[in-house]
């Protein structure tokens, strides 16, 4: 009997383990108290979105062009110093666009190079502003 009762309560504080990993893994609630990261969403709502424009411009292949939308996420509170420089970036990244060849910017890995490229253009004029660079419009013709 006392064999039975080790091995239930040894399975019920397996199961409870597992659920509260599980519960965490897909965020529902830990017995009625929903986790949460509040570092996570601190950093979250300290974000915003800067809009550089459009860019349309050719390539470094004949008759081949580019128009894209590019948006910026910074920390807001540095937000001032990336529109400060907002017509050098914007001359830096029209000279990296017209460097780069269709081959170059076709599929995922050619939209996801660009991506990590202008990222890297943004940090080296205002270090520490930008964390991400979303397309919300890109035609490579």
């Amino acid at each position: 009997m006392r064999k039975i009762l080790l091995v239930i309560a040894g399975v019920l504080v397996v199961a409870i383990l597992g659920y509260m990993g599980a519960s965490k893994a897909w965020g529902f609630p830990i017995f009625g108290f929903m986790p949460s990261d509040h570092g996570e969403s601190e950093a979250a709502t300290n974000l915003s979105l800067i809009n550089l424009g459009q860019f349309t411009t050719n390539l470094a292949d004949p008759g081949r062009y580019i128009k894209l939308s590019v948006e910026v996420e910074v920390f807001s509170e540095k937000a001032v110093e990336l529109t400060a420089r907002a017509s050098e970036i914007k001359t830096d990244l029209y000279g990296l666009l017209r460097s780069r060849t269709f081959d170059q910017l076709s599929g995922e890995d050619g939209l996801r190079e660009l991506q990590a490229e202008i990222l890297s253009r943004i940090e080296e004029r205002c270090p520490g502003v930008a964390r991400n660079v979303f397309f919300s419009e890109f035609i490579v013709q």
